[in-house]
């Protein structure tokens, strides 16, 4: 066979192949990744949630997102990030994924899952409304975005030392009702419950969230029950992931190997 057809013929493999893969993973891919450890005040210091973002964008990176990074963000920085998340999912298109990751402290007072920026000055259970941001507002970015694909990760449900001043905080956090088309929403351990920092350099859901995303072929679900079973083995069965989901079709962080 002359070589020019023969290269003709390689040519023509190579882009069958590349377009069998390519519906697979070819979507817009944008996350907000924010990680707040310093506190300060009441709340002090948790030593991993920057460490668990900073592993998480790497992560999320290497999987096709475009990651926004915001680390020890007060509450205009996270507003800020939040809104440029939003316009850059928005600007990516109906087909888009959307990928909100948070860890630090969380709370619920009598209403939304609330997530405290650093340098948050609480000292009445009102404060709360003022001082923290309410995850609603990722949701709504992501339900006016329209993307199909919306997911919410919080290792946020350590243990809160304001709980003991805030009558009606509820220990952990309550499963989020405001959920827009396509979402699934993760929690680090189950509704009401606390999650542990661990003892290494990331908390163990974030450690084993990173660790499994980056397989080849596991669907989101698949993902987040091996990633339950990670953690329950770490934590000597004390901490239990929690998920919920509103998805009709499978995603794939990495799809599998052709």
């Amino acid at each position: 066979m002359p070589r020019t057809r023969l290269a003709s013929l390689i040519g023509i493999l190579v882009l069958g192949i590349a377009a069998a893969i390519a519906p697979a993973s070819a979507e817009p891919r944008v996350a907000l990744v924010i990680g707040n450890s310093n506190y300060g005040g009441d709340l002090g210091i948790l030593p991993n949630p920057v460490n668990d973002a900073a592993l998480m964008a790497k992560t999320l990176q290497a999987v096709g997102f475009s990651v926004i990074e915001a680390e020890d963000a007060d509450q205009n920085a996270m507003k800020r990030a939040i809104s440029d998340f939003g316009e850059k999912l928005a600007n990516a298109g109906a087909g888009a994924t959307g990928l909100f990751f948070y860890a630090g402290h969380g709370l619920q007072v009598s209403g939304p899952t609330s997530l405290l920026p650093v340098h948050a000055n609480l000292k009445r259970e009102p404060d709360v409304d003022i001082e923290a941001v309410p995850v609603d507002l990722v949701l709504r970015e992501m339900d006016y975005a329209g993307s199909t694909v919306n997911i919410v990760i919080l290792d946020a449900c350590r243990n809160n030392p304001l709980s003991r001043g805030f009558r009606s905080m509820t220990r952990g956090l309550a499963e989020i009702d405001t959920k827009p088309k396509g979402s699934f929403i993760a929690y680090s351990t189950a509704p009401g419950e606390v999650a542990t920092d661990g003892n290494g350099k990331n908390s163990p859901y974030t450690a084993a969230l990173a660790e499994t995303i980056a397989k080849p072929g596991l669907d989101l679900n698949n993902v987040f029950q091996e990633v339950r079973g990670k953690v329950l083995t770490a934590t000597d069965e004390k901490q239990t992931p929690w998920d919920s989901s509103s998805l009709t079709a499978p995603f794939f962080f990495v799809p599998a190997a052709v």
